[in-house]
């Protein structure tokens, strides 16, 4: 609860003017008449609203009074956050040779006479590559089958010199077109993020059957790991759906590289999908000519003003030196390239670091701190010491030296939210770029703290994060750590007393004076394997298993955890670090479509019934919240049957079995009825599920 306010004085108006008319007979007893009209009267309620006044101001603590005290506790207000927005960057004609987009280019809006520009910097360089058309080749991604690596697949390899030749032409999808037919665009070089103009030639009327506002159909980038293909954004199609000859452009996400029949490469797919098989190709169009363009590039960008170079001034050599910049708001600044260069008389040139403060400083490390609020640059001071030595926290400036910031960034706050397609100037021409524009609205932009907001941060900066006492405390202090995704501490009161577990699961007992972790750790996307089940589809986008070999506790995580818990936990505390006991469990479904679905649709709904398993019974995308599995909680059969009970096209889950098993051993199996509780240091991750489809 919240400490009582103490009221240096309670006394409000109406006790303070009692308090005079009791004085009155005392000190002025010839004053007989104290009705209000009286003017004595007039002044005593005067002088009791001063002096409520005054009272009122000595129960607050002065605002300069608040200010020091978040100073001494470390607390600075934060500074503005820039918005980030995408923006695409076109060209004025296809390049033959590659053309860079250096970062810090600067764009901005269109100027007005009420609003003036808001100004944008590219976060990174971009360079826009020439494609160049290595295979074409004709596949349905449903009925293949993997041969090999991460993603080998059997299908039509079409003739690419013919290509463009008098009467030589190929149905893109298959003669009778079926879901998941697709056409592979196999290119020789990574164009992530590129903007792709694709020209068609096709036969008059080859789509003819589909929609050619809605088209049956996706395009997809390869993206490797468990991601796979990505969509496009589609920006024109001018083929009407393959109907007639035209440009369709493309804007890509980004690319990996991947083999498909037996060729390595960077691939653009067209897919047909389910969604519009009532109107679906009657026949395939046939493709006569195919060119790709490379027409622009899309990179990030974040609401900033780069300033290069800019002169502080001469270093006096004196300690503590003091030195403003020009322009604010300045955006946190970049510890690898926001540095300062110091050049002494002779020509020598230094660089120095920023830094938060000077406590962890030595006197031979070259640091600066800065001050967001003030644009202060502050050197490193100095303390003479006892024994009357001078000690130095940091190198300072030599005497005569010119001290040059060489980058840093200003702007940010709210008004960098700028609307979708509003980034449309380009504060610099280069060369062959004819356009600009952000395709996204830009985000995330937000204006310096102000003084209230800190004061609510204090309670939380005070609360812990520099010891560990309580189990919160020892549970955020490891999560932030390299290499832990979340961390659980189990105490001695947290398992249910006389709660049986099913199979090898236990309660874990926990001796006084020990405190016992449970650390996850992190598990990138690729570390997920896909099912070693033929009957998937291995291009498709599917949450892969997790492999048990990733989620083993490493000897360097648990002693980085180890060392960061030591150095804040209380003495005479023992630290037991450990992995979380996993539970592995296989789902067994059978559930079932509307009558007459047909083969592809069954397929699907088994595949995003497979989907949804893997992602919710998951250590890291699991759980009700999506946060992963919560430590200790417990599974229950009709959460699963609510779960696929979700999934499009399904129509009814006949039957849910849940079995525990052990990863390797094919003897160890115990089916669950019910509800699989769980003690505190234990987490689901799932094993083979298995999804049988009815009609």
């Amino acid at each position: 609860m919240p400490l009582p306010t103490v009221n240096l004085d309670d006394r409000r108006f109406d006790d303070i003017l009692d308090e005079a008319r009791r004085l009155i007979p005392q000190f002025c007893p010839e004053w007989t008449d104290h009705n209000p009209s009286d003017p004595g009267m007039a002044i005593l309620e005067v002088f009791a609203w001063m002096t409520d006044l005054l009272l009122y101001r000595v129960n607050q603590v002065p605002d300069k009074l608040l200010i020091a005290f978040l100073d001494l506790i470390g607390v600075q207000l934060a500074p503005p956050r820039a918005a980030q927005a995408p923006v695409t960057f076109y060209l004025s004609a296809p390049q033959d040779t590659p053309l860079a987009i250096a970062a810090g280019t600067e764009v901005a809006t269109l100027r007005t006479e009420v609003n003036e520009a808001t100004v944008f910097s590219t976060e990174r360089a971009g360079v826009i590559r020439p494609p160049r058309l290595s295979g074409l080749y004709t596949a349905n991604t449903l009925a293949q089958v993997r041969l090999g690596g991460e993603g080998d697949t059997a299908g039509v390899r079409h003739d690419l010199a013919q290509l463009g030749l008098p009467g030589y032409r190929f149905p893109i999808f298959q003669p009778q077109p079926q879901p998941g037919d697709a056409l592979f665009v196999q290119l020789d070089a990574d164009h992530s993020e590129h903007v792709l103009a694709l020209t068609f030639g096709v036969e008059l009327a080859g789509g003819a059957g589909v929609n050619p506002q809605h088209p049956p159909y996706v395009w997809e980038v390869w993206q490797g790991g468990v991601s796979r293909w990505a969509p496009c954004d589609v920006e024109y199609d001018g083929t009407h759906a393959f109907n007639i000859s035209g440009e369709l452009i493309l804007r890509l996400p980004t690319m990996r590289e991947g083999s498909f029949f037996d060729q390595r490469g960077y691939w653009l797919r067209c897919r047909l999908t389910n969604e519009q098989m009532h109107a679906g190709y009657k026949v395939s169009p046939d493709l006569e000519t195919l060119r790709v363009d490379a027409r622009g590039i899309t990179v990030p960008a974040r609401h900033a003003t780069v300033v290069t170079n800019e002169l502080l001034g001469q270093s006096s050599g004196a300690p503590g030196q003091r030195f403003t910049l020009l322009h604010g708001p300045v955006l946190h600044l970049d510890p690898d390239r926001d540095l300062i260069e110091v050049v002494t008389p002779e020509g020598d040139a230094s660089l120095y670091t920023p830094v938060a403060d000077f406590s962890m400083s030595s006197p031979l490390d070259r640091h600066f701190t800065f001050d967001t609020s003030s644009r202060e640059v502050a050197f490193a001071p100095s303390i003479l010491q006892p024994d009357g030595s001078v000690y130095r926290f940091g190198t300072v400036p030599p005497q005569g030296a010119a001290i040059r910031m060489r980058r840093y960034q200003y702007g940010g706050g709210a008004g960098g939210n700028v609307p979708a397609r509003s980034l449309t100037v380009l504060k610099s021409s280069l060369p062959y770029v004819a356009r600009v524009t952000n395709h996204a609205p830009a985000a995330g932009g937000r204006n310096g703290q102000q003084l209230e907001d800190a004061v609510q941060r204090v309670p939380q900066l005070l609360r812990t994060r520099t010891r560990a006492v309580t189990a919160d405390d020892y549970e955020h202090l490891a999560a932030q750590v390299s290499g832990v995704a979340r961390a659980r501490c189990i105490t001695p009161n947290m398992a249910a007393p006389g709660q049986t577990y099913p199979g090898q699961i236990r309660a874990l007992t926990v001796p006084p004076g020990q405190v016992t972790v449970a650390l996850l750790p992190q598990v990138s996307l690729d570390d997920l394997i896909a099912l070693d089940d033929p009957s998937t589809d291995p291009l498709s986008p599917m949450t892969g298993r997790i492999a048990p070999e990733r989620l083993t506790l490493s000897a360097e995580l648990r002693a980085a955890v180890q060392e960061e818990l030591d150095l804040r936990r209380p003495v005479g505390t023992t630290l037991d670090l450990r992995a979380p006991q996993y539970v592995w469990v296989s789902v067994t479904a059978t559930v079932r479509t509307a009558h007459g679905a047909s083969r592809p649709v069954r397929e699907d709904v088994r595949r995003r019934a497979m989907q949804v398993l893997y992602s919710y019974l998951n250590p890291f995308t699991g759980g009700p919240d999506g946060k992963g599995w919560p430590f200790g909680r417990t599974l229950t059969l009709s959460e699963l049957y609510g779960l696929l009970r979700g999934v499009p096209g399904l129509e009814v889950v006949e039957d849910v079995q849940v079995v525990l098993t052990e990863p390797g051993q094919s003897d160890s199996r115990e089916t669950i009825t019910g509800s699989l509780p769980l003690p505190p240091q234990a987490i689901i991750v799932s094993d083979v599920h298995h999804v049988r489809v009815d009609h």
